[in-house]
This record gives structure tokens, C-alpha cells and sequence, in this order.
């Protein structure tokens, strides 16, 4: 089971978002996909119609049996969040124990973390094999992704990054601007940024008020085209998805 990490410092930077369509889209290619909501405050749960409900990543997290929630969309589980995890403590991996009964269940897992730097932040960006970083176009953003990088690359100097842009704005002239900047960045912090764009499209913020995936909700919109895009650079760029049997 491959594990991504989906973090950054910043919020609303369409991280969780990005963890739930992206999924259902990795889904729909017949990927069996596990997404972990480890931010208290749930969205990812509510956006998956299961906010409140048990078990949950604080269940795995303490090693208590956690079996994974069925969602609406065929292929695709999730680990409801916990209030809780705001107070999680650990002194060792939690991670990489609790995710090892899954190994033969999942093709991949995605793990949704909370903006800044907790603990279940911190070990998720330790046992995850690669790490996918949502960022807003513009320049002002950049400093907290150099940042990410930098701190990622301290303890995990080998593991791949990969960069997605999201709420992008084509239209604006700083758009243009930060990618100029997230290129040379690319070869100077050694992250891959990737050619999919996830433009701001409203059918993506409206997708959340029925508690659906952008491609169930308005499978035609800007926004589900470009997600199931991203799905598709994805599972040509991290190799262990490439050869999974369908």
C-alpha cells in the first residue's frame, strides 16, 4: 500500500479537498483507496457523510480494531477524524504499525493532515512514501512551501515531493508570476510540480453542501475534469499504482 501524505502548513490551500476528489477519482480508475482524516476539525469526514462515526484514526492511532467505512463511491474507505487527535501524544511511530494491517486491503492511502505542525502531522510526513503538498498560485504562497520543503527534507531527505496547484486563477497576472516561481523552485528545493492544475471552480465548493465528490456531484465541471486529470498524472507518476491489477 503506497501512503501519501497530503500536507501543508497553510489552510485553506485545498488540501482536503484535494484528498477527497482526488481519491474518488483514483477510485474510479479501480484503485482501492483508503483516505485517513487526521484533522480534528473533520471536514474530510463530512464531505464523506461520515463525521461522527466509528471507528476512527484516533481508534488506529491507539491501536484499538479500526476497520475502515464504506463511502458512496465503489473502491473507496475512509477513517473518519476525532476531536480528539488535537490532544494525540506520542512518543514513538504510531503510524507505520497501525497502517501495516492494511497493506493487502489498499492500493494506497491518503492521508489528509491539518494545517501546521502537529503530531499527526509530524508522523504522517514520517512514514508516508511520498508527499503531496497543495498551494494556491500566488507568490505570497511560496514562502510557507519553501518552508515545508525545508523542514520535510531535514528528516526525510530522500522522500518525493510533489507539488499540485490548486484555486488556480489563469486569468491573473501573479498566477503567472508564481509559476514562473514554483518552476525554479522545482530544481532548487527538488520537489516535482505537477502539469495538472485544479482551477477555482464553484461546483467543487458547492460539491461539499450534498457531501459528494466534484465527479459525482458535477461530473461535466471544470473542476471534476481537472481532478480526474490529476488522478490520471498521479497513477503515471508514482509507480507502484501503474501495474495494479484492475
Amino acid at each position: 500500500m503506497l501512503k501519501i501524505a497530503v500536507f501543508n502548513f497553510k489552510g485553506g490551500t485545498g488540501k482536503t479537498t484535494t484528498v477527497l476528489n482526488l481519491g474518488a477519482c483514483l477510485a474510479a480508475a479501480k484503485r482501492r483507496v483508503l483516505l485517513l482524516d487526521l484533522d480534528g476539525q473533520r471536514t474530510l469526514s463530512y464531505g464523506l457523510r461520515c463525521d461522527g462515526e466509528a471507528p476512527t484514526t484516533l481508534d488506529l492511532l491507539r491501536g484499538d480494531e479500526a476497520d475502515p467505512l464504506p463511502t458512496p463511491t465503489k473502491y473507496l474507505a475512509l477513517l473518519p477524524g476525532d476531536i480528539g487527535l488535537f490532544q494525540l501524544q506520542a512518543d514513538h511511530d504510531l503510524f507505520t504499525p497501525a497502517l501495516a494491517a492494511y497493506d493487502d486491503r489498499y492500493d494506497l492511502a491518503l492521508l489528509d493532515c491539518p494545517p501546521g505542525l502537529n503530531v499527526a502531522s509530524t508522523q504522517a510526513l514520517l512514514t508516508s512514501d511520498r508527499i503531496l503538498i497543495p498551494i494556491v498560485g500566488e507568490p505570497a504562497a511560496l514562502k510557507g512551501l519553501s518552508e515545508a520543503v525545508q523542514l520535510i527534507r531535514g528528516d526525510r531527505p530522500d522522500v518525493p515531493i510533489d507539488v499540485v496547484r490548486c484555486r488556480y486563477k489563469s486569468q491573473l497576472v501573479m498566477a503567472k508570476q508564481a509559476d514562473e516561481l514554483l518552476e525554479a523552485g522545482s530544481t532548487e528545493l527538488g520537489y516535482t510540480l505537477l502539469k495538472t492544475v485544479i482551477p477555482e471552480n464553484v461546483s467543487v465548493a458547492e460539491a461539499i453542501a450534498p457531501q459528494l465528490p466534484v465527479i459525482d456531484y458535477a461530473p461535466r465541471s471544470t473542476g471534476a475534469k481537472a481532478y480526474k486529470h490529476l488522478a490520471k498524472e498521479c497513477l503515471a507518476l508514482w509507480p507502484t499504482l501503474t501495474n495494479v491489477s484492475k
